[in-house]
């Protein structure tokens, strides 16, 4: 009877409900082994129904309400401003500056003291947080607000889509440099001029001579050849074919590339790595629009659009001497540079979901939702392998993450520290500075005895300091 009327009581009274009364309560149901009733208790206490839990947001915009003071996030998405938050509205526009900033000094506002702090979360900026508090109170520490750090990170993760117009793996914003580049792509696609593509490894050049055999409207294939993976012999053999009989094993008449791109386009990678003797033959066909087959005596004519392709500075070669100028000048009717992707670190945000489904499919895995900041992160790293590298590394990270959501600590890379890009005057000029402040200091700034040491001249040591911009009086009494 005592169960039954105490539970009458707190179904009713919602404000009686204390964890003491319910736990009194639950020590009779116990002991008189009543199902009903304990089944009557667990719904009086608090419970998340498993089949309509609450999202990421409802759960934050919960913690945010029972705060009591003015508790405000902000973030910035595709140029879009996000907030959440709870208790008086901060000034108008506070919130904007907040997100792209990241950070506001504490003003005083509508009777509160606002302080905006940064939120990040495994290294990476997810938002920010605006506190609000009276001014006639100590400074709050903010460490409660910063734990929501993770769950904006949660909250801000998106899965890539895959969209009906994507262009493949040469990828723009439509920002330079690479927006300008495929201009320039455009224009020269539909001519018959020669077109030579320079870039680094790895930054799309095969990729970019796809594009202009597509866009260039001959009915013909695109065929690709290696320069640098065939000796000479069996390079001319692979380029303009060969007759039976013309050497061992040529048993049977063999077409070419060349001849096998009649009416299409000759893709010729690595274009710097030809021979002399092949550089010339090659400067014919380009002349002569002609080949012949090795062994043969006729000439077969063709119709071919040529793309050559190199990361080896061309202009330096031909002035060695190593690459004929002339067939230089006969190969860059246009001329494509394909920037490094470390020059457009700007693009990642649009750069890094393309790629990102393109791993995922390539490893067989579902499309991971990516972490926010997660961009800006990779876009840090020097990138030498370009495009290509970044695709390994995100399909070593799919395979990592595990179905979950792709974070920074899915790529080791971003644990290695990041080498200074200096050219060889900047790290010599940075060695002697500091090898020639550690000698004065160890001298006790006696220049005579530092020169002996560094076996200079005493007027050498004086000039070498005002060459790297070493004031040695100023040195010497900032000395500790």
């Amino acid at each position: 009877m005592r169960l039954e009327l105490g539970l009458q009581v707190l179904e009713r009274r919602a404000d009686q409900r204390l964890a003491q009364h319910l736990l009194a309560l639950q020590v009779i149901a116990d002991r008189a082994q009543s199902p009903r009733h304990q089944r009557r208790l667990g719904e009086l206490w608090p419970h998340t129904d498993t089949a309509s839990a609450p999202t990421t947001a409802l759960l934050v915009d919960g913690w945010l309400a029972q705060r009591g003071l003015p508790t405000w996030i902000a973030w910035e998405e595709k140029g879009a401003l996000h907030t959440l938050g709870a208790g008086d509205p901060p000034p108008e526009g506070t919130l904007s500056r907040l997100a792209k900033d990241g950070s506001l000094a504490p003003f005083l506002q509508n009777g509160w003291v606002w302080r905006g702090h940064p939120l990040f979360w495994e290294g990476c900026p997810v938002g920010a947080v605006l506190l609000g508090q009276r001014p006639d109170t100590p400074p709050v520490p903010p460490s409660e607000p910063l734990l929501l750090a993770p769950w904006i990170s949660d909250l801000r993760a998106q899965r890539p889509s895959a969209s009906p117009l994507d262009p493949g793996l040469l990828l723009t914003d439509g920002s330079d440099p690479m927006a300008s580049v495929l201009r320039e792509l455009d224009r020269v696609a539909g001519s018959e001029l020669p077109v030579l593509i320079l870039g680094p490894t790895g930054s799309g050049k095969e990729l970019a001579a796809g594009e202009v055999h597509q866009r260039s409207g001959r009915q013909g294939p695109l065929v690709a050849v290696n320069c640098s993976a065939f000796a000479e012999g069996l390079l001319e053999s692979e380029l303009f074919g060969h007759v039976k009989g013309a050497f061992t094993d040529a048993h049977r008449d063999r077409r070419g590339a060349i001849e096998m791109a009649r009416g299409g386009t000759l893709f010729l990678d690595e274009v710097a790595d030809l021979s002399p003797r092949l550089q010339s033959l090659l400067l014919r066909v380009l002349q002569e629009r002609e080949i012949r087959r090795v062994g043969s005596d006729h000439a077969v004519k063709v119709d071919v659009r040529f793309v050559a392709a190199t990361h080896r500075p061309m202009e330096d070669l031909a002035a060695a001497g190593s690459f004929r100028r002339d067939l230089l000048f006969r190969l860059q009717g246009a001329v494509l540079n394909l920037p490094a992707l470390c020059e457009r670190r700007h693009e990642f945000p649009f750069l890094l979901p393309h790629l990102t489904l393109r791993a995922a499919e390539a490893v067989k895995r579902p499309v991971p939702a990516l972490a926010p900041g997660l961009a800006q992160a990779l876009s840090r790293l020097p990138w030498p392998g370009n495009v290509r590298e970044l695709l390994h590394a995100l399909e070593r990270a799919i395979l990592r993450c595990e179905d979950g959501a792709l974070r920074p600590r899915h790529f080791p890379e971003l644990d290695v520290p990041l080498l200074q890009s200096r050219t060889w005057d900047e790290a010599t000029r940075t060695f002697q500075r500091r090898l020639l402040l550690d000698t004065l200091q160890a001298c006790q700034f006696r220049v005579a005895e530092a020169a002996e040491i560094l076996g200079l001249a005493r007027p050498a040591l004086y000039a070498t300091a005002k060459r790297l911009g070493i004031d040695l009086v100023a040195e010497r009494l900032a000395k500790p």
